[in-house]
């Protein structure tokens, strides 16, 4: 090798060390910086500021100052269309009416640059005049330079469905809800009729595709409430009777699916809002529905209520396949429930309704304990509650107190075996043991009425023994402290000498039965 290719062969082992080292250092580096980050103290994460919560007055002045404002002016120009503008020609009416819309919405466009929700909602109030104007058209006396029913409707469907594009473009909730609300509270100010509740239900399904593609709950909620008022001012108002009760209640089916349909779009997004938003759904038809049907016959109103459970049945299945919330699910089994409970009493009377609001009861209790739904149980009660009412009514004998607590005692087996303690259990074994007390009041001679309670204590002692609850025991206990005091109290004066001596001996020995029970168990581990 010459002596330049050593001075190579040197160079590059220079250049190899020197990478070596370097490559060293890095590593030492990285290895040191590892260490110093696991010892380094965390920084506290920052803390956004807290936003100060506006006062009330703030919140009444801004928000409901606002609205308030807009519902009265609306109402006062709709007042005045309807006043004054049937006197001038029907060019100028449908003129002014249309720039009292327009001047407003440019209004309420040119607040919402600087004053955002403000200028929305007085632009949703634009809306709502224009609205009223395009209803007014064939719907209002004053108004009417329409005379085709067919135009006048397509002309409010298009009002609406301007709406609707508008408030959907805009991405606004306000304008949306102002805007429909409005708009059915201004149709109110008119006669209700038959295409009036068409219009009402063409405003539903405005509110409902906001429901379905926006997932917007307050304009579903404003207008629900409209809907309704709308159907309850020709049901209980003047005009009552003016529409045929079928037209009626078929309005209000349609009514009653825009909103459950939009409500199982996305079921799962705000469970809560669409929990209260269905129960306002399912009052309102009942009460419009029964009351339009009832001047038919018990039986049509039967039959719409079992239809009405069936709706809500199948509408808690849908919940089930498209994912919905427990809560939602439950509420609409629960309703179903609360629709046969109150279909039950129009067409059935005496032990066919016992019998009824009895399997109802158990049937409820019995979902609730396998679906995992708690509040079953205080449902459960209340038809046991009605049937027993119904049976102390009846006055028939003990048998239907005997079937009630035989039911009583079914539903507080089905409930909960974790809730030992609970409120409703309680509630259970207490009812268990007055409706026995009131078998026994009813079958037994005055006489024999103590023996008979005791009887009753013994039985719930046996129950408690056997189930190894103590709330049987402690009701026993109530049962015999009752019996003690009203044989003090009343029948011990008008006994006879061989009554009061059978009383006292059948007592002190079931007395001495009992604690022999408690004796022996007591003394096993």
């Amino acid at each position: 090798m010459d002596q330049t290719d050593a001075e190579r062969h040197a160079h590059v082992q220079q250049q190899i060390a020197a990478l070596a080292a370097r490559v060293y250092q890095l590593e030492l580096e990285r290895a040191t910086g590892r260490v110093a980050a696991h010892l380094a103290p965390v920084a506290a994460a920052p803390v956004a500021p807290a936003v100060p919560r506006e006062s009330l007055e703030t919140t009444l002045g801004t928000y409901w100052l606002s609205r308030i404002g807009i519902v009265s002016l609306i109402t006062g120009a709709a007042l005045l269309i309807l006043t004054y503008f049937g006197e001038l020609g029907p060019i100028l009416r449908v003129g002014l009416g249309y720039a009292m819309a327009g001047a407003l919405a440019y209004a309420g466009l040119r607040l919402a640059r600087r004053h955002g929700t403000f200028g929305q909602i007085v632009f949703g109030g634009g809306l709502a005049i224009g609205y009223f104007v395009t209803y007014a058209l064939h719907f209002v006396p004053a108004m009417q330079i329409i005379d085709s029913e067919t135009l006048g409707v397509i002309l409010v469907a298009l009002a609406i469905a301007g709406i609707v594009v508008t408030a959907h473009r805009m991405q606004s909730e306000t304008v949306a809800g102002i805007a429909l609300f409005l708009g059915l509270h201004t149709g109110m100010l008119s006669d209700v009729t038959t295409l009036s509740l068409v219009c009402t239900t063409l405003l539903a399904a405005g509110a409902a595709f906001f429901l379905a593609a926006n997932r917007w709950v307050i304009v579903p909620f404003s207008t629900v409430v409209a809907v309704y008022s709308t159907h309850a001012t020709l049901a209980f108002g003047h005009a009552s009777g003016t529409v045929a009760p079928a037209l009626t209640v078929a309005l209000l089916a349609v009514d009653f699916l825009l909103f459950a349909g939009a409500s199982l779009i996305h079921p799962a997004r705000r469970a809560g809002t669409l929990w209260v938003l269905s129960l306002l759904n399912w009052l309102g038809v009942i009460v419009l529905g029964s009351n339009a049907l009832h001047h038919i016959s018990h039986a049509a109103v039967f039959v719409f209520l079992g239809a009405f459970a069936a709706a809500h049945l199948l509408t808690a299945v849908l919940a089930h396949l498209r994912a919905a919330s427990r809560r939602f699910i439950a509420l609409q089994v629960a309703l179903a429930f609360i629709t046969l409970g109150l279909a039950l009493p129009v067409e059935l009377a005496g032990a066919t309704l016992l019998g009824a609001l009895l399997a109802l009861g158990v049937v409820a209790a019995l979902v609730g304990r396998f679906a995992s739904w708690p509040s079953f149980a205080m449902l459960a009660f209340a038809f046991l509650l009605c049937a027993q009412a119904d049976a102390a009514v009846l006055e028939t004998g003990p048998m239907p107190l005997l079937a009630c607590a035989l039911a009583w005692f079914a539903c507080e087996r089905l409930h909960a075996p974790a809730a030992e303690a609970s409120a409703p259990r309680n509630l259970y074994i207490a009812a268990v043991t007055l409706a026995l007390l009131g078998v026994v009041y009813t079958a037994a001679p005055e006489e024999a009425l103590a023996l008979g309670w005791i009887g009753v204590a013994v039985a719930l002692f046996a129950a408690g023994f056997a189930l190894r609850t103590s709330l049987y025991r402690w009701a026993a206990f109530c049962v015999l402290g009752l019996t003690a005091a009203r044989f003090l109290a009343v029948q011990l004066r008008v006994f006879s000498a061989t009554e009061r001596i059978a009383t006292f001996v059948g007592a002190g020995a079931v007395l001495l039965v009992v604690s022999f029970v408690y004796t022996r168990l007591r003394k096993q581990p």
